[in-house]
C-alpha cells in the first residue's frame, strides 16, 4: 500500500501543477521589476535547462525586456534561487 503523500506528489508532478506555480511566482516578480503596464504584455513560458523563455506581446515591450534583462534575471534568481534560471530569453508571442 502506497502512502497518500506520494500519490498526491506523483499526481502534481504528472499534471504540471507545480511547473503552473513556479511560473505565476516568476511572472508576479517580472511585473514587479518592470511595472504593470509592461507585465501585462508578457506571459512566461517553458524552463529548459536554466533557460527562461518569456514571450512579449509586441515588439516595444520586447526592446525593453532586453534592456531591463539584467535586472529582472537578477531579481528571480534572489528571490527563487530553487528554479536555477541562469538566462532569459524573450521572444515575440504569435
Amino acid at each position: 500500500m502506497r502512502r497518500i503523500g506520494s500519490i498526491v506528489g506523483q499526481l502534481i508532478s504528472r499534471r504540471g501543477y507545480a511547473q503552473v506555480s513556479a511560473n505565476e511566482a516568476i511572472h508576479q516578480l517580472m511585473v514587479m521589476e518592470v511595472g504593470s503596464e509592461l507585465g501585462a504584455g508578457l506571459q512566461v513560458g517553458n524552463l529548459r535547462q536554466g533557460v527562461l523563455h518569456v514571450y512579449a506581446s509586441d515588439s516595444v515591450t520586447l526592446q525593453e525586456l532586453n534592456f531591463r534583462k539584467r535586472g529582472i534575471l537578477k531579481r528571480i534568481q534572489q528571490e527563487l534561487p530553487e528554479n536555477k534560471i541562469k538566462d532569459l530569453r524573450f521572444r515575440i508571442q504569435t
